[in-house]
Parts: structure tokens; sequence; C-alpha cells
């Protein structure tokens, strides 16, 4: 599915007893990661972070996105490759 996530996020680290360890810059691809993993942390699954059901893009749809009306299911998705992040808004 297609799931806005923001370009940059800072993280703070605790350790076991919650102090704080430390802070991360993440920027592109691995600020996309962190947050789809914390997601995962939260029992959050990107379903619920979608706007619309339009967005759940089944896996064989997906490999036909050469397809795709160039609008759908966000701007830029179709000529997106996987993995990649679109700025087309």
């Amino acid at each position: 599915g297609w799931v806005e996530r923001p370009r940059e996020v800072r993280m703070t680290s605790l350790d076991e007893r919650g102090k704080a360890r430390g802070e991360e810059h993440l920027t592109g691809l691995a600020a996309r990661i962190a947050q789809h993993e914390l997601d995962h942390l939260d029992g959050v699954l990107f379903p619920h972070r979608v706007p619309s059901r339009d967005y759940l893009v089944p896996q064989a749809s997906i490999e036909q996105r050469g397809s795709w009306a160039e609008d759908w299911p966000s701007p830029g998705s179709y000529k997106t490759m996987l993995g990649d992040l679109c700025d087309e808004r």
C-alpha cells in the first residue's frame, strides 16, 4: 500500500532502564523504514495508515504499475520504482 510519511525523522533511543542513549537523524528511505518498523512495534499495520481503501494495492497490481493511470493511487506512483520515494504530490 501507499503510505505517506515524513522524509526526515529524529529518533531517540533508550536503554533498558529508559535512559536516553542517543539521537539519530534519518532521511529518505532509512527514515521511511524506521517509521515502518516502529509502526510494527506499536501494532500498527499499513492499512491503518492509508487515507482510503483506494491506496491498498495488491501485489499483482504493483507488478502491473506500468499500466496505472498517472494519478493512481497517488501522483507519480506509476513511475516510482519499488523501494524508491516519490517526490510528486
